[in-house]
């Protein structure tokens, strides 16, 4: 219990609801371990579109639901990654308007690419630039590669089981979301070099990755945090006939230590304040993701 009260927490804070800005960096509270250290960010209900004001070397990653985020770079710019359709397999919808500058697309399942694989309208225009193959491309102080990787068996035979796992390096973070993909191959893990972050798919019925997989994938990758993702969100949830199979991350997380919570769905980061041992920051979903009965 005292390591987890000692150390010093790696995060900053989003702080007001009119202006985003970056804080100092917070001071951990201290409290049962399985629960987890939280991070804290704002309440971004009130304005959901604003630019953060990040300082250079500082990224903002900001949770949306299942396996969608968005990334926020210290030059303005953004990546969707992963949008999903609404209430299709999931139970919920998929925030409207949200701006980025470019979409990320790990595979084509409708929780991935919202819907366009099966002809849904895609939500972004012309002008919004859709990354889906293993390539090197450049959006400002973005730098995106894409690494060829596989689908987690049994899923995606219909399109040849593709996934591009996707490397995001901004400010001096290196950043892989891995989709859906199966165990990483040597190949796989000598691609991705060093990363920082790595956002993986965990749930407690190990829908995607069983125990030993993702222990084996953390073990290869040495992230210095990881972000579960693609899990069930009970608040999110109200049927059990949606998400068939996924179970929530909770009861993964229980006998974890070195979890830290973040208090909304935003967290800034920076190289230089990484943890010096492996976290797990668990992240609350967008306040612009409602249930079905809102």
């Amino acid at each position: 219990m005292s390591s987890a009260v000692e150390r010093s927490c790696n995060f900053s804070c989003v702080m007001t609801a009119s202006v985003l800005v970056t804080s100092t960096v917070l001071a951990c509270r201290g409290g049962d371990e399985s629960r987890g250290d939280t991070v804290e960010t704002a309440d971004r209900r009130d304005v959901p579109e604003q630019a953060f004001s990040i300082a250079s070397g500082q990224v903002a990653i900001e949770y949306i639901a299942h396996a969608a985020f968005r990334i926020h770079s210290p030059g303005g710019k953004r990546l969707i990654i992963d949008p999903y359709a609404s209430r299709v397999w999931i139970g919920y919808d998929f925030p409207e308007n949200l701006t980025t500058d470019a979409v990320l697309i790990t595979h084509p399942h409708y929780d991935h690419d919202a819907g366009q694989y099966r002809g849904h309208p895609f939500p972004w225009g012309n002008d919004v630039e859709v990354l889906q193959e293993p390539d090197t491309t450049v959006i400002g102080d973005i730098r995106v590669e894409g690494i060829r990787g596989k689908h987690a068996d049994p899923y995606g035979k219909e399109f040849g089981q593709i996934n591009t796992i996707f490397v995001i390096e901004i400010g001096g973070l290196r950043i892989a979301h891995l989709g859906d993909n199966g165990p990483l191959t040597d190949e796989n893990v000598t691609a991705l070099g060093r990363i920082d972050v790595l956002m993986m798919p965990i749930d407690a019925d190990y829908h995607i990755l069983k125990e030993q997989e993702i222990q084996s994938n953390l073990a290869s990758v040495r992230p210095r945090i990881l972000v579960p993702m693609h899990y069930r969100i009970p608040t999110l949830e109200p049927s059990d006939e949606s998400a068939e199979s996924l179970g929530p991350v909770e009861p993964w997380l229980t006998e974890k230590g070195n979890v830290r919570r973040v208090e909304g769905n935003v967290a800034v980061l920076s190289a230089k304040d990484l943890p010096s041992t492996q976290e797990i920051l668990v992240f609350g979903h967008s306040p612009l993701v409602l249930s079905p009965e809102g």
